[in-house]
């Protein structure tokens, strides 16, 4: 288990995910370089190969055409009877002439082929839009066999398939091979000196960007904690408010299995949801006594208010709105400020508001003194289902206690750290934020 942490921890460090993407790139311009290599090496041995046929056949073809030009009574038998050291000659071990009836003209046969040749042979034809076709196949460790076939036009325009296997000898094909092998270890040589000579300079590059990414969500975390706590501080006159709030909302959300990628907005959302009370008057958020109706009215409007002071914070606008938009929002419908109920309520907001009203319940405040834990808790469970989500707060009902005990009685110092320590996981590099404690 601590294995598997250690490196899923690892897998994680800025440091890692760096050498993945220089790593990433490296293999990418390998395959790239390697294809156009491949591409250069295969058009290097097309024309080789075209040549050698060129070599090879066309000698036969203006000879054949010169041929039965002078002899048009001769047929074409007698004519590669004449040239049958010239096939020899040209490493051609198979040669048949077809006209356009599909007629065997004339066959040459040297020696006997696999059987996987001979077929390859027999099926290798040309469309009507071909004028040639060619298949290179081994014969065995030492021989290759070029399997070829062209339409040739005689004199008096007659037109014929010539198919013919010419031999190739294997240190022709690895030659070639080794060609290839020694420019594609000179590419991925020289692309590998250019990625490690250009990596001081990305490196260098990519150290100050994220050492900018640390300062950005360090200014980011500083404002939500400056925001957060100076509402908590007027309000429930104590910063600890917020940390232990966004505390239970966090561990209430791991016990529920919340998706990851949602916590952010509910760890924002919660450390200000009620940074619109910034805009209420003392007089009104600190009465002892009950709020009349209009107090009543006026002090709702703190989550338009708080809405209005993070709509022109791009790192606050995306997720953080729906906690401080609907946390007073009840399950039946009888909070505010929509009055949506049921599922219409978003998913970060029902989680808020159970660890919102269980802090507020056991802490004292201007209007009232702290219950107990016990009295607190049945009080959210009375209302599941009104109130709160029922499944939520069974949730919540199996670690009330134990959040009480692990935190409530701490220092702020001490609980600032429980706070970090607890939002760590779900911001990248947050870890060396709580490391460089000072800076914030």
């Amino acid at each position: 288990m601590l294995m598997k942490q250690t490196i899923k921890k690892f897998t994680k460090h800025p440091l890692f995910k760096f050498f993945g993407r220089i790593t990433s790139i490296l293999f990418i311009l390998l395959i790239i370089g390697f294809l156009t290599i491949y591409n250069y090496i295969e058009k290097q041995n097309g024309e080789y190969i075209t040549q050698l046929i060129a070599q090879t056949q066309t000698t036969f073809e203006n000879e054949l055409i010169q041929y039965t030009s002078l002899y048009p009574q001769k047929n074409i038998q007698f004519f590669f009877d004449q040239h049958y050291q010239q096939l020899s000659d040209n490493n051609i071990i198979k040669l048949e002439i077809i006209d356009l009836s599909n007629k065997r003209i004339f066959q040459y046969d040297k020696t006997p082929l696999p059987p996987h040749i001979t077929s390859v042979f027999k099926t290798i034809s040309l469309s009507s839009s071909e004028t040639s076709k060619y298949i290179m196949l081994p014969i065995n460790d030492e021989t290759f066999a070029l399997v070829y076939t062209k339409k040739i036009q005689s004199y008096d325009n007659k037109v014929y398939s010539l198919k013919m296997i010419i031999a190739l000898p294997s240190n022709t094909i690895n030659m070639m091979q080794d060609t290839m092998k020694k420019i594609f270890i000179s590419v991925s040589i020289i692309l590998a000196l250019v990625v490690i000579s250009i990596f001081p300079i990305v490196y260098y590059q990519y150290s100050a960007l994220e050492e900018d990414k640390y300062k950005l969500l360090r200014s980011n975390f500083q404002t939500l904690a400056a925001l957060g706590n100076a509402i908590a501080l007027r309000d429930s006159d104590t910063a600890e408010h917020n940390y232990r709030v966004t505390y239970f909302a966090i561990r209430l959300a791991e016990v529920l299995r919340m998706p990851v990628n949602n916590f952010p907005a509910l760890i924002k959302g919660a450390f200000l949801h009620d940074v619109g009370k910034i805009g209420i008057s003392d007089s009104i958020l600190l009465k002892p006594g009950k709020l009349s109706t209009d107090e009543y009215l006026s002090i709702q409007k703190h989550v338009e208010y708080g809405l209005e002071m993070i709509r022109s914070v791009e790192w606050l606008q995306d997720d953080t709105a729906s906690v401080i938009a609907y946390h007073h929002e009840r399950i039946d419908g009888s909070g505010y400020p929509k009055g949506i109920k049921g599922e219409d309520i978003p998913y970060c907001a029902r989680i808020f508001a159970i660890a919102d009203v269980f802090d507020a319940l056991i802490s004292k405040r201007p209007y009232k003194n702290p219950l107990s834990v016990d009295e607190s808790l049945l009080f959210i469970q009375d209302n599941a289902n009104i109130l709160f989500d029922s499944a939520m707060v069974d949730a919540f009902t199996s670690i009330a206690s134990s959040l009480y005990t692990e935190c409530y009685n701490l220092e702020t110092d001490a609980l600032e750290k429980l706070f970090l320590d607890a939002v760590k996981p779900y911001f990248d590099n947050l870890d060396l934020i709580s490391h460089r404690k000072d800076k914030i």
